[in-house]
């Protein structure tokens, strides 16, 4: 067995391909890249497709119009919701339920930045600034913005 600096890309892929039938989460990153690519690319119907395949085999929809950065990661991926105007960083990592979008009557969407944690059931509406390596916490509901490496919890209003 080799590591992973070591792997060849014909083992990379083969190792992707073993793996993506047993991890939900894996399926929806990469859903959504390939439907982020396809939206991109001017192939609505087929990103929009690619996007429904993600809520039936994972539970998680993330519009393809949404642009996250390299470094993504799901972790336990149903119930998971981000809109079509979000913007984030790298490294973001959310968890289940956690909803990323419009609020009521605000208009515009999350902007989020690198490294940032999203814990299960939080909800960051309107639009905010996340500031990165910020950490929201479980069933927060974010309605201003996050400063940098700041820790939220609750309904945080600024």
């Amino acid at each position: 067995m080799t590591a992973a600096w070591d792997a060849s890309p014909m083992e990379i892929v083969l190792g992707a391909l073993v793996r993506m039938p047993l991890y939900p989460a894996l399926k929806v990153v990469t859903y959504y890249r390939a439907s982020h690519w396809c939206w991109g690319h001017g192939l609505h119907p087929v990103a929009l497709w690619l996007k429904a395949r993600a809520v039936r085999s994972g539970g998680a929809e993330i519009h393809p119009a949404a642009v996250i950065g390299p470094g993504f990661a799901v972790m336990h991926s149903v119930g998971i919701v981000v809109g079509h105007e979000v913007v984030a960083g790298p490294d973001l990592v959310l968890y289940q339920g956690v909803t990323l979008g419009h609020g009521g009557k605000a208009v515009g969407q999350p902007r989020i930045g690198a490294g940032v944690r999203v814990g299960a059931g939080a909800k960051v509406l309107g639009p905010v600034v996340i500031g990165d390596f910020a950490r929201i916490a479980s069933n927060a509901l974010v309605l201003a913005d996050v400063a940098p490496g700041q820790r939220v919890q609750g309904t945080w209003r600024g």
